[in-house]
């Protein structure tokens, strides 16, 4: 696929996300056998421990909004470095609901082939997100 179709697969990923706020949407933007190098401890492998990571953040954040920052092609391969704002207002990693804003910013690399996510490795700033949940 040509650089500019994996990122526009990339910012239609997130859209749908968005817009539609279900697990299910992620069976349109992942290949079978993805593999995740970077899946939170407790966390199924593969795609179903994407959408479980998804359906843990929005249930935390139903206002959830994500902003592309910062998008890179290099044939095969996205770098995506994002910034999701939303309101506390579910349990996250034990943390019971606070109420607080918070801004949590990431960075994903990822694979694609054929139109579809085959690997991923990424980062989020759980540290920064649990300082703001604590009010510190």
């Amino acid at each position: 696929m040509p650089a500019e179709e994996n990122a526009d697969l990339i910012r239609q990923l997130h859209g749908a996300l968005l817009s539609e706020r279900s697990v299910d949407v992620l069976d349109r933007f992942f290949a079978e056998g993805f593999v995740s190098h970077d899946n939170p401890p407790g966390f199924p492998p593969g795609v179903d421990g994407v959408k479980q990571f998804f359906a843990t953040f929005r249930d935390a954040f139903p206002d959830a909004a994500v902003t592309i920052d910062e998008l890179l092609v290099d044939g095969d391969r996205v770098a995506v470095a994002t910034t999701l704002t939303g309101t506390h207002e579910g349990e996250l990693m034990g943390v019971a609901p606070t109420g607080r804003s918070v801004s949590v910013t990431g960075i994903d690399i990822v694979r694609i082939e054929h139109g579809r996510i085959v690997e991923h490795r990424g980062l989020t700033d759980t540290v920064g997100l649990m300082r703001q949940l604590s009010g510190a």
